[in-house]
């Protein structure tokens, strides 16, 4: 358990300066953009299955054991016929599309699904290494790194490995329509919610490749989520984020809270107030956007949510603001 002192930390290369944005595309972007080039979209999943062979195995108990996974994970070998009798099937194959997310600091692979218990599959094979783990029904996303890719290591070299983001076609936390911003209709709240949801993702991925580290804490969802609603949506909205942890507005989780996951290693007595404090920092963050005090382009906006903490109030630093692009 974490005290909150220790969960309050700030990042580790918070105040170390930051290389110059766009960085430059790694082999593995190219590779995943050639595959894409050359793959039929009828054939991602066939094809997909034996770069990852781990999608070719049923997820369940000690199957990382198996002479399965060691054979086609491990090793690398050609999948027999027995393999692909009895590999798993997607419930909605038209559901899935591959596409490559772009970002100032990497593009990267995502894997969206249309239906949540393809999600699900998917997420044991990959995240869980075929391991039969409960996947939340209000988990909707999943960014995963260090996969062996046997495409990767074949053409690029044998310490190659794969991140790729797992998305399914939802509301944002299961949120209705009609509690966002505007009560858009259903087809456009999906789609903003797909758009929230990849830059949430791409946003931890960030801050892991420039300032060291992805935790999984409030503080780090606050960042994500900020980055994600000015996507798509336009402005960052405290209710909204509110809404989205799963919190009331005294800061107490509701029992399918997505707020749970994020203080589980904070010792129980401090998890209230780890609540309220973030709480506190939307309020600060949407006020502070809303004023043009703080920049509302991405990058500009992360390296000052990263150089800010839980437990500090976020302030306008004057010699900065006056460089800030105001909110429109």
């Amino acid at each position: 358990m974490q005290t909150l002192e220790e969960y309050c930390r700030p990042f580790k290369g918070a105040e170390a300066p930051w290389p110059p944005l766009p960085l430059p595309a790694e082999e593995r972007e190219l590779w995943w953009r050639r595959w894409l080039e050359t793959t039929p979209t009828a054939e991602v999943w066939n094809r997909l299955r034996l770069e990852l062979p781990q999608l070719l195995l049923q997820p369940g108990t000690g199957v990382r054991e198996g002479e399965a996974y060691k054979r086609l994970v491990l090793q690398g070998a050609a999948p027999l016929a027995e393999d692909m009798n009895q590999a798993p099937v997607l419930k909605d194959p038209d559901g899935l599309m591959l596409e490559i997310a772009e970002h100032p600091t990497g593009a990267v692979p995502v894997l969206t699904l249309k239906d949540h218990d393809d999600f699900v599959l998917i997420v044991r094979c990959l995240a869980y290494r075929c391991e039969d783990r409960p996947v939340l029904s209000t988990v909707h996303a999943q960014a995963i790194s260090g996969l062996i890719h046997w495409g990767l290591i074949r053409d690029l070299s044998a310490k190659t490995r794969c991140q790729i983001l797992l998305l399914h076609r939802a509301p944002y936390a299961s949120i209705p329509a009609e509690r966002s911003p505007g009560r858009p209709d259903h087809e456009r709240w999906l789609n903003q919610s797909q758009q929230w949801r990849r830059e949430h993702e791409l946003a931890h991925i960030a801050c892991r490749r420039l300032v060291g580290e992805m935790r999984i804490n409030l503080y780090d969802e606050l960042i994500a989520d900020a980055l994600g609603m000015l996507a798509s949506i336009g402005r960052f909205d405290a209710e909204l984020f509110r809404l989205a942890l799963g919190l009331s507005a005294d800061g107490t989780p509701d029992d399918q809270a997505r707020a749970h996951v994020y203080v589980s290693q904070l010792q129980p007595n401090d998890r209230g107030a780890a609540c309220q404090m973030v709480l506190e920092r939307a309020r600060e963050l949407e006020a502070l956007l809303q004023t043009g005090q703080w920049p509302d382009e991405a990058m500009p906006l992360l390296q000052r949510l990263c150089r800010s903490r839980l437990d500090q109030a976020l302030m306008a630093d004057a010699s900065e603001a006056a460089g800030a692009t105001p909110s429109p």
